[in-house]
């Protein structure tokens, strides 16, 4: 029992004041018809929470399924009081897993055999609040003020399970077929047919998975999307499963390496609206998907958008596989981004190579000397190396012969030194005039 401070209570001294006064105004047909407001602390709650059904039974008392957890397929959220009071604006506040007011309810109440049962109503099933799961809470306010916070869960319920597996069997130009597995839990659900949105499907048909029995198929592509109905001749039970297969007659995937590295990527989004039934799109999807990629291809990674859980498992052989699953939240997109590395496309798609155009510079310095084994630039730096060596032994090494009592005609050697400067100069000026007439702009 939940009590609030400050209950009313008639003492004998009281009654004796009381009952003087209230005869006067009887006599004097003062007596207002309006009962006067209570404040909180005029209200004594015995017991309160939430129940999925009520009963009535005799004396006015209800009798409650209690519970503080109920499917997003409930019904009705029944929130209850057990209460004394006089008289009381009653308001039930309901507050949404996120912290928003989603719904707010005021009602005058009077309580003439205390205590009184006194209940309010949250509608789940098929409405905004069954897409928004986890925990709720529920103010209770007598008058504006507060009386009590209570708390309950909405839980998910899982009516289909989606498989989904694609073949990548080439990457540019694309080639993709798809294949969609469906296991319905028909609960509370019309499943006499099935419908969505597949971007881009095309060829699709459908058949049962246990008895392999073909299926009629209806589809109406759009600009974006192909909408897809198949028939399931009558209302299928539990764990019923159907198989759609498709082509993509749309590249979903592009290259990331401007067409020559072999790195691409590979996305697929699943839209609120593509599963048709507003009903269904209330309800989280299990969705697991199967992608085998080309040949000689590994994956390089995964993303996920708007995912409960996402993992992945990648499996070898003649060609990589890569599994993960995950769930799609209700009335939010869900998808994913894969990238993956094509090395057979990329070895047989190099990126053409353009050898670079010669410079003047580099004529100059190549440019052969006929019945000589060097080049103008191997003659310049030869000639350059050997005038020095020879101007510095004419002047250096041949003082020390003469001190010796040797003679050595330095002459000789600075006129050789001098000769190789003179075809230093001039194998230099030629290739300034080679560069220079390379570097002019064409008339």
């Amino acid at each position: 029992m939940h009590q609030v401070s400050g209950v009313p209570f008639m003492g004998k001294g009281i009654k004796l004041v009381v009952l003087p006064i209230i005869m006067l105004f009887l006599l004097g047909g003062a007596l207002t018809a309006v009962p006067a407001r209570a404040s909180s602390e005029a209200v004594l709650v015995y017991d309160y929470g939430f129940a999925t059904a009520v009963r009535w039974v005799a004396g006015g008392h209800a009798a409650l399924n209690k519970t503080s957890v109920f499917t997003q397929n409930e019904r009705l959220v029944i929130g209850y009081v057990s209460a004394a009071l006089y008289a009381a604006n009653l308001t039930a506040q309901w507050y949404d897993p996120t912290g928003q007011l989603y719904l707010n309810q005021t009602s005058a109440e009077e309580c003439v055999a205390s205590p009184c049962t006194f209940l309010f109503y949250l509608p789940v099933a098929n409405t905004p609040a069954s897409a928004r799961l986890g925990l709720w809470r529920m103010d209770l306010l007598a008058d504006g003020f507060k009386l009590y916070s209570a708390y309950f869960t909405i839980t998910p319920v899982i009516i289909e399970d989606d498989y989904w597996s694609f073949n990548i069997a080439q990457s540019v130009p694309t080639r993709i077929h798809g294949e969609l597995t469906v296991t319905v839990n028909p609960t509370g659900q019309n499943w006499s047919s099935y419908s969505r949105y597949i971007p881009y499907a095309a060829n699709v048909t459908a058949h049962e998975a246990i008895t392999n029995r073909a299926l009629n198929v209806t589809t109406n592509s759009t600009s974006y999307a192909t909408l897809v109905l198949v028939e399931l001749d009558g209302a299928p039970s539990k764990n019923y499963t159907f198989v759609l297969n498709f082509d993509l007659n749309y590249s979903l995937v592009w290259s990331l390496s401007g067409g020559y590295g072999g790195r691409f990527a590979f996305s697929w989004q699943d839209q609120p609206w593509e599963r048709i039934a507003w009903a269904r799109s209330l309800h989280p999807t299990d969705e697991a998907f199967n992608i085998t990629l080309p040949k000689d291809a590994t994956l390089v990674d995964l993303n996920g958008v708007n995912t409960m859980a996402l993992d992945y498992n990648v499996s070898g052989g003649e060609r990589t596989s890569v599994y993960f699953n995950g769930t799609a939240p209700p009335e939010q997109p869900f998808g994913w981004t894969m990238i993956y590395q094509d090395f057979s496309y990329r070895n047989s798609n190099q990126a053409p190579t353009h050898p670079s155009t010669p410079t003047g510079l580099n004529l100059a310095l190549n440019q052969p000397i006929p019945l000589l084994p060097l080049t103008l630039g191997g003659l310049s730096v030869w000639t350059a190396i050997m005038s020095v060596l020879l101007l510095t032994v004419s002047e250096l090494i041949v003082p020390i012969y003469v001190g010796r009592g040797l003679l050595l005609n330095r002459r000789h050697l600075r006129i050789a030194g001098l000769t190789l400067v003179t075809v230093f100069i001039l194998v230099t000026a030629y290739q300034l005039i080679i560069v220079s007439s390379q570097s002019l702009p064409p008339k």
